[in-house]
């Protein structure tokens, strides 16, 4: 084991209390923008009006949500609430969603009294506002729809908002002060009259460890005296941001080889005092733990990447198992430990579930005993830790088939599909196919471990295999789980390749990095249950992977609450981050692409936001995965008539 670095970082929220009334009283007014929770900022906000400052304590990520909810603002619907706010005297555990927001529940009109543009109290009645727009901000360091991403949900939670991005004077302002960033929110009312009421959103212009220019939330501290005048207006370097550049400065300074692997496991163990908090819409909530988990992540990848020459979006790079296990503190401080690691390869868990009625991710132990279960030839490969890749060939008179899943290992629905699939497909007489279930134990391995502290975390670290890498990108030998996929297409010949996939189920964020996932933008919020295609580049490929997906997604229409949910999230989609990208193929969302040099001709590739979802909505992703390899099978048996 090499040790790299062992810190505690004290509460910025702990040294505001502390430090604050030593220089400011009762004449001053004190902002303050915090990578906290609700009910932390709550809390300082309590402490100092205990000592005579009056202070506001606000979200430095996604402000505008938090304007939105701090004031309850938002009219509620059916999708709203899934996961109820909790009394912030309510103890939680240290995985459970948090917020000491809870909606009115007076009958008449709500009153509430906003800052606006002049610093003045104004009293409004929820009962007069007609419409409500929102100005969002515009930065040349950013995307143009960066900050109306950073809306997200809002669109979803009040039919009243629409979004208007800001005018080029606007922009041009934002060019000169470029950390000064605002949305202008505009509430219409009764008779024509308008309100205007800005929502800071405190940015800063960096650069990454790879040296890529980034725009990303950040701490801000504003004073004011009595009269208004402006006494302090700056960043502040938060506790959340120390830890993560702390960490990023002591993995980037260790030395390390030139090449990879550079260690089995990089170790990175941090305690973060913030609650995961619900939002109160679907499947979304505001997690700065899972946030501080993908940022830590994918910088570090990105670094490793960059360090050999690669470019950011490679997916051959084999640093090693790079494990952030982000946890709670009850200390109210961050406390961090970094180091190298062996291999972990204990498998302690046997539980097993009812396959057709699974709730939540599969044992490895299930998914063993439910392969064990079927007939035909074994195949099996091994990872580099040592771990076993097992699939089986089913031989028949059938067009031959490959099934897979878990390829990304934090996808899971797919493995319950595929297996699901293959018991259905196994009972026919003329069935040929091989089910490859788990592609990739080793990072289902660490899921199922990182699960157990956050359940509705989507983990990416989890995505890939011990050595870093994407399985399917990796070109030469040693192949290790690879070649489960190399053996299974010469034992079967098959020409078609269904491989089941799942994305996140809410927002995937990076705020320390510039907020959007790089290289992973189109992922980042949901939008329905979507197909790719990948066929050789050939015209006789190309033309029967049109007939395939027409005759495909027609099946498919027998599913209309599948049908619903990309309807409602495609459009939740559009107005946050703008066109989707796919073709629309009766009224499932589709990519198809030619490939040069494919390992198969043709490759369906299904995406469910499956990523976090429990219960009945994880039932739901693997009945449609289940549904959608059965399809295909039979589509490409009564298409393909080439040999």
């Amino acid at each position: 084991m090499k040790h790299l670095l062992s810190q505690t970082i004290p509460s910025t929220a702990g040294m505001m209390i502390k430090h604050l009334p030593a220089v400011y009283d009762h004449r001053h007014h004190i902002q303050l923008w915090l990578f906290a929770d609700r009910k932390t900022r709550c809390q300082v906000e309590t402490a100092l009006l205990a000592q005579g400052i009056q202070a506001e304590v606000f979200s430095a990520c996604k402000p505008l949500l938090d304007f939105f909810l701090r004031h309850e603002l938002i009219i509620r619907h059916e999708l709203m609430l899934r996961h109820e706010p909790v009394s912030r005297d309510e103890p939680v555990s240290s995985h459970e969603p948090v917020s000491c927001y809870k909606p009115g529940n007076q009958s008449g009109p709500k009153v509430y009294r906003l800052k606006n543009e002049t610093g003045q109290i104004v009293e409004l009645s929820s009962s007069d506002i007609q419409q409500i727009e929102v100005i969002y901000p515009q930065s040349p360091c950013a995307s143009p729809r960066r900050f109306l991403l950073e809306a997200y949900p809002l669109s979803a939670m009040d039919e009243r908002l629409c979004f208007t991005a800001a005018s080029t004077t606007v922009t041009a302002q934002v060019m000169a002060a470029p950390h000064h960033l605002w949305y202008q929110v505009r509430f219409h009312l009764t008779g024509g009259e308008s309100e205007i009421i800005p929502v800071f959103a405190p940015n800063y212009r960096h650069r990454s460890i790879t040296g890529a220019r980034q725009l990303s939330p950040t701490g801000w501290i504003k004073v004011f005296a009595e009269d208004g005048q402006s006494l302090r207006d700056e960043r502040i370097i938060t506790d959340y941001e120390q830890a993560y550049q702390a960490v990023m400065g002591a993995v980037s300074s260790a030395g390390w080889p030139d090449q990879g692997p550079c260690f089995e496991r990089l170790l990175i163990s941090i305690q973060v005092p913030v609650a995961d908090e619900a939002v109160g819409y679907a499947e979304e909530r505001l997690s700065l733990k899972e946030a501080l988990h993908e940022d830590l992540y994918l910088s570090l990848q990105a670094w490793f990447k960059h360090r050999e020459g690669k470019s950011e979006s490679a997916r051959n790079s084999q640093p090693g198992q790079i494990v952030p296990d982000i946890t709670h503190s009850v200390t109210g401080n961050y406390y961090l430990e970094v180091a190298t690691g062996s291999y972990a390869v204990a498998d302690w868990d046997q539980t097993t579930q009812v396959l057709s009625a699974a709730e939540r991710p599969l044992t490895l132990f299930q998914v063993t005993q439910e392969l064990a279960s079927f007939a035909g030839q074994p195949l099996q490969a091994e990872t580099r830790t040592g771990r076993k890749v097992c699939a089986r060939y089913i031989q028949g008179s059938d067009q031959p088939v490959l099934i897979s899943g878990g390829q990304h290992a934090n996808e899971t629905s797919g493995v319950v599909g595929a297996l699901r699939a293959a018991h259905v497909l196994a009972a026919k007489p003329d069935a040929h196919f091989v089910i490859s279930p788990l592609e990739n134990p080793d990072g289902y391995a660490l899921h199922q471990r990182l699960i157990q502290d956050n359940p509705h975390h989507m983990h990416h670290a989890a995505r890939y295999t011990a050595l870093g890498d994407d399985l399917e990108y990796r070109t030469k030998a040693p192949w290790y789980e690879k070649a489960i996929r190399r053996q299974a297409l010469a034992v079967s010949q098959a020409q078609l390749h269904i491989n089941l996939h799942g994305y996140p189920s809410h927002e995937w964020i990076r705020p320390l990095s510039g907020y959007v996932p790089q290289g992973f933008d189109m992922w980042t919020i949901p939008k329905g249950f979507f197909l790719i295609i990948r066929h050789q580049d050939s015209p006789q490929w190309a033309a029967y992977a049109e007939r395939f997906i027409q005759a495909l997604t027609l099946k498919l229409n027998d599913y209309p609450a599948v049908m619903a949910i990309n309807q409602r999230q495609i459009t939740l989609y559009e107005q946050h981050a703008g066109e989707h990208g796919f073709r629309m193929v009766n009224q499932y969302p589709c990519l198809i692409s030619a490939v040069s040099d494919p390992d198969v001709p043709l490759q369906l590739i299904t995406e469910y936001p499956d990523e976090t979802i429990y219960d009945s909505e994880f039932i739901a992703a693997h009945e449609i995965q289940m549904a959608t390899v059965l399809a295909a099978y039979e589509v490409h048996q009564s298409l393909f008539v080439w040999k």
